[in-house]
């Protein structure tokens, strides 16, 4: 039950952007082939586990159909994902982000790989499964100075982060996404260490910090692992990174949005991010305890 009400315990004057949460990264791709597959379970079993940050990536099939992707990979329809949405809004009184957008373009040696999205339809989804007259945050002039009180005084359950506003309802907030081929592609032991050099960044809105490693070619990972192989390899290093951030004051201060792969295998990484509410000191001070025992 903890995982699935965890933000009630955080005070009312902790800034969104400043709440270390469990995010997913390509959140919408089980049941994709397994070269794509970075989730096996669905976003109402993310949110279940502790997720409130979901990465949507969306595009169109050739047909005409709009889908959830992963690059050439094609997953789910789009009105399944918001179909699933549907149902964390409906159950849960947390705060998620919602970022959706058209899965990027990719350039694979001499090609470059375009996708087209359909921001009609996906404004459509929205209107029709996620009741963004009631739910939608939208009205506030800087993410940063927004509040967990500002978010329950509104009553409001999620915000849908898209940079170009291509959506009804979508804000564009900055969400800087550091992100480097190689350093993605690193051994696990290098990747650990090399991944906080991203806190050095200037970090102004949510900070969206990815923990899971990729195949990429010209890299230690190369081209023939799978998602599942990387998890494998790297998951013994995740309490390392999180530990690195929290012995130090200014990743401490910085941390927000940690996203991973597979973040339903269990709740081991959401405890360990989790964790770091405490030591930011923005949990209720009368749940302290009750919230401690939870991630044991």
């Amino acid at each position: 039950m903890f995982y699935e009400n965890w933000m009630s315990y955080i005070k009312d004057d902790a800034k969104i952007t400043k709440i270390a949460m469990p995010g997913s990264h390509n959140s919408g791709t089980m049941g994709m082939i397994r070269f794509a597959e970075c989730q096996k379970g669905s976003f109402y079993e993310q949110y279940k586990c502790g997720v409130r940050f979901f990465d949507i990536r969306l595009k169109m099939t050739k047909d005409g159909k709009l889908i959830v992707a992963h690059g050439l990979a094609k997953g789910m329809p789009a009105k399944c994902a918001f179909e699933n949405l549907k149902a964390i809004l409906a159950e849960s009184d947390e705060f998620f982000i919602f970022g959706i957008k058209t899965y990027m373009n990719q350039k694979v040696g001499p090609i470059t790989l375009k996708y087209k999205g359909n921001s009609d339809e996906t404004s459509r989804l929205i209107r029709e499964y996620l009741s963004p007259e009631k739910y939608a945050f939208t009205d506030f002039e800087n993410i940063c100075d927004v509040t967990m009180g500002d978010i329950r005084k509104s009553g409001k359950k999620y915000i849908i982060i898209n940079k170009n506003k291509e959506y009804d309802y979508s804000c564009d907030c900055p969400m800087p996404d550091p992100w480097d081929a190689k350093v993605y592609g690193l051994r696990p032991d290098k990747f650990a260490k090399e991944i906080l050099k991203y806190f050095d960044l200037n970090i102004d809105g949510f900070f969206w910090f990815q923990t899971q490693q990729t195949p990429n070619p010209g890299t230690d990972n190369g081209m023939t692992n799978f998602p599942d192989d990387l998890e494998r390899m790297s998951k013994p290093y995740f309490p390392q990174i999180i530990s690195d951030i929290a012995k130090d004051p200014e990743k401490l201060r910085k941390v927000n949005i940690v996203a991973g792969d597979f973040m339903t295998a269990d709740t081991s990484k959401a405890a360990l991010i989790l964790k770091l509410n405490l030591l930011k000191g923005i949990v209720k001070n009368e749940l302290i305890g009750k919230y401690e025992s939870s991630l044991r």
